[in-house]
């Protein structure tokens, strides 16, 4: 444990992330940190970075001798598949963080149409504003402790008016959004979001493209540039 930098330092007990000192000779870190097979979140000490090179070596020995056989792409998670899109993003609304259910461009309104159907449109208004993707600590709920050196990308609402945060927390396109009397078909996909139980959905990347695709001419343009 003396390697370990007193920063990286945590164990979990009952569920519960703490720090070291605990007169234990042991302590656990955050896989992100020493896994060679993912890209170090930020500058980290030189001895995790000797652990992260040990690390490789072993799985490198392992694998050829075929005591360890890597999972492949498809068999991945699809927040690890594809970490520059989140398939289920973390979403900060009203100042409270939600998992989302699938990925913010295909959270669908909830509302009941005339047809008695459900509503078609996404939250995310093509003219509409929009949020804007942090990188934030995965910071802890309900009395529990932040992860040390961990952060996680985050969709945040908090700048938009408080009618449009409200709007996406009822999970209503704008037109249903106006139209209050219209009654809800389906329930809405947020669940309370939980650093420890949903730590396999914490991206620690900013999205590289989430923009909406430029018009036609535009596209053009750039294609010649």
């Amino acid at each position: 444990m003396a390697e370990v930098p007193a920063d990286y330092r945590w164990h979990v007990s009952s569920g519960l992330a703490h720090p070291a000192g605990d007169g234990t000779a042991w302590c656990r870190l955050a896989h992100a940190v020493i896994c060679p097979a993912r890209d170090a979140t930020s500058v980290i000490a030189p001895t995790l970075t000797g652990l992260r090179r040990a690390l490789a070596v072993n799985t490198r020995r392992l694998t050829d001798a075929g005591a360890f056989i890597p999972a492949a792409v498809s068999e991945l998670p699809a927040v690890q598949q594809n970490a520059c899109r989140p398939a289920r993003p973390i979403v900060q609304i009203l100042y409270v963080r939600y998992l989302a259910a699938r990925s913010v461009d295909q959270i669908q309104c909830v509302a009941q149409t005339r047809h008695r159907d459900r509503c078609t449109r996404t939250m995310l208004a093509s003219d509409g504003p929009g949020g804007v993707w942090t990188l934030v600590p995965a910071t802890a709920t309900q009395g529990q402790l932040a992860l040390p050196a961990e952060v996680m990308a985050l969709y945040d609402l908090s700048s938009l008016p408080y009618a449009e945060q409200l709007r996406w927390r009822t999970q209503r396109c704008p037109q249903h959004a106006a139209a209050p009397t219209a009654a809800d078909l389906a329930l809405t996909d947020w669940e309370p979001f939980d650093p420890l139980l949903h730590h396999a959905y914490v991206n620690p990347r900013l999205p590289t493209h989430g923009r909406r695709p430029p018009p036609d001419g535009e596209a053009r343009k750039a294609a010649r540039r």
